[in-house]
């Protein structure tokens, strides 16, 4: 039988402790394999596949007759909470409901998620559905008559009468004159008011997570990290150094190594950024050896440091850390 707990070494997340009885595994390392009894797929460096991966090797501490293994973000990051998976370590295996006290490492990229429609696109849909109205004529006016409306003649008698009958047929065309423009005409369409368009700003910000993790290459974006200091988190940070170290980078193993090795500081990461955690020889002598594995030119020198600092330590792991690490 096979179970799994968090790693009490790493309260922050990402890692997990493998237990099954001694007798089960063999070997001072072995090899760990995660299959998906839902999905029937292992799980990978890049996520579930459909062939077997193999991660580790991973050292064995033995203890009242149990064997323990500890398991790091490369496994933990990628495996949800009450997942139904089988865990195989070496030769033995068993069926795991994944607890939920094992969590991955601040600054992991969530797994799974419900996709919604952004707001333009919903938009964009809407007005797709209701087709736009048609557009209202344009009202034009009627040309102006060259003369008043024609008035019929009264015939009327000669003499004064005549002269009264003429006057009256005059004051009533011009009142008629007046009346076709103060009302027969329509009003000139009026152009409505064009708004501005909106001023849209581009700024963003050079220290967000988004922007660092675009940056090509850990060292450039190790460089961008400092640069930013204080104005980025350790969860931004720490998912930086995570992705980089997976993937077997020296320089961001050696950062690892920094942090977990309570005698060297990094000034910009641990003070101003505050990625930092409580000092623990084994681990940072374990993230050492890989940096030295992985190119890094700082490396063998921190790890023979540590070495000599660990050589007075009498903790179990300190002292596996010694045997596996340090030239003796």
């Amino acid at each position: 039988m096979i179970t799994v707990g968090p790693d009490p070494a790493h309260p922050r997340g990402g890692y997990a402790v493998l237990s099954l009885p001694e007798g089960d595994v063999a070997g001072d390392a072995t090899e760990v394999a995660v299959f998906d009894n839902y999905s029937e797929r292992y799980l990978g460096e890049a996520g579930w596949q459909a062939t077997k991966a193999l991660f580790g090797p991973y050292k064995v501490e033995r203890s009242g007759g149990m064997a323990q293994i500890v398991i790091g973000p490369e496994i933990v990051n990628q495996i949800e909470e009450y997942a139904n998976v089988r865990v195989s370590v070496g030769a033995a295996s068993g069926d795991v409901g994944w607890p939920d006290d094992v969590v991955p490492a601040p600054g992991a990229a969530k797994i799974g998620g419900i996709m919604t429609a952004t707001a333009p696109a919903a938009a964009a849909a809407e007005g797709a559905a209701t087709p736009d109205p048609p557009p209202a004529p344009t009202p034009t006016a009627e040309p102006l008559p060259d003369t008043a409306p024609p008035v019929d003649p009264i015939p009327v008698k000669s003499g004064w009468g005549s002269f009264a009958v003429g006057a009256l047929v005059v004051v009533l065309g011009s009142a008629a004159l007046a009346y076709w423009f103060l009302f027969m005409q329509e009003d000139p369409p009026v152009s409505p008011a064009v708004s501005p368009e909106p001023v849209v700003s581009t700024t963003s910000d050079p220290c967000s997570a988004a922007e660092l993790g675009a940056i090509e290459g850990f060292a450039a974006q190790a460089d961008a990290l400092r640069a930013c200091g204080a104005n980025t988190d350790a969860d931004t940070a720490l998912g930086l150094v995570e992705r980089a170290a997976a993937s077997g980078n020296g320089d961001a193993l050696l950062l690892f190594g920094v942090v977990y090795d309570g005698a060297v500081v990094d000034p910009v990461i641990e003070d101003q950024i505050g990625l930092t955690f409580e000092d623990n020889p084994a681990t940072a002598a374990e993230y050492y050896a890989r940096a030295v594995a992985g190119g890094s030119l700082n490396a063998a020198d921190n790890l023979a440091a540590l070495c000599t600092r660990m050589a007075d330590m009498t903790d179990t792991l300190v002292q596996g850390a010694i045997n596996d690490y340090c030239d003796n």
